[in-house]
């Protein structure tokens, strides 16, 4: 018991610390006294203090929500931390959303209960076969999502598995193919890739002014090639041809 709450006493002083070092800066003095206040009362809170503590240097901001309700988010390096909410008229905190990675123990503890789970999925058994140790396993959290992934390969072949949580206990939620979502998520990449392209292009901008509701399609074509067109419910306005790989725009056409 000794242990256990001396644990929780060098918890919440690396959690003081780590919030003193931006709450005693020259950028936090910049601030304006509610936003200070806003940004204190956030950082200090039991919900987000020891979220904060895994990422020493944050910085913060915070802007006026809603009356007393205010905005406060949380940086390092320019990457996104997370954010939550904050009342000043009543001091409570909410919607506290930092995501952190598991520590080293926490994994240790979880992945025997995952390993154990999915090996017992009838459908994740169908797919690895009978000689489920040919496989490699892989085992990711993505503390975006709050999920764990578990992953198996085998050569050309590749088995995907998404846990979910509900009141503490895990369960498969999703068997996929990895392999294929990399796919889509390529092909996605280049359509975005494609659209912007188009839309740099001499004159589309100008074909586009005298319309508010227009939107943008692409699909692939030939050889790395992509074909845009920009249309709205009513008609198409105009039509691209974008080479990807030479990152060039080779026609533009108006029907």
């Amino acid at each position: 018991m000794k242990k256990w709450i001396a644990f929780l006493m060098i918890l919440s002083l690396t959690a003081v610390l780590a919030a003193g070092s931006f709450l005693k800066s020259a950028a936090f003095k910049q601030l304006g006294p509610e936003a200070r206040r806003a940004i204190t009362l956030v950082a200090k809170s039991r919900e987000a203090a020891p979220r904060l503590a895994r990422y020493p240097g944050w910085t913060a901001g915070a802007e006026q929500d809603d009356g007393a309700v205010w905005h406060v988010w949380f940086e390092r390096d320019d990457d996104w931390l997370g954010e939550a909410y904050v009342d000043l008229a009543s001091r409570k905190v909410s919607e506290v959303n930092i995501p952190v990675d598991p520590t080293p123990a926490e994994r240790a503890r979880t992945l025997p209960k995952l390993r154990k789970l999915v090996r017992r999925d009838a459908e994740v058994k169908a797919l690895l076969g009978d000689q489920p140790d040919e496989w490699t396993e892989e085992i990711d959290y993505d503390k975006w999502e709050d999920a764990w992934f578990v992953y198996y390969w085998r050569g050309d072949d590749a088995v995907g598995v998404r846990i979910g949580q509900n009141n503490g206990k895990y369960y498969v939620d999703d068997v996929f193919d990895p392999l294929a979502l990399k796919e889509e998520q390529a092909r996605r990449h280049d359509q975005d890739r494609a659209i912007q392209l188009a839309y740099t292009a001499e004159r589309v901008g100008e074909l586009l002014e005298a319309y508010d509701d227009w939107k943008a399609y692409a699909e692939p074509a030939s050889k790395g090639r992509w074909t845009v067109s920009f249309a709205t419910l009513e008609k198409t306005i105009l039509t691209a041809v974008v080479d990807l790989a030479g990152g060039k725009v080779l026609a533009v056409e108006t029907p």
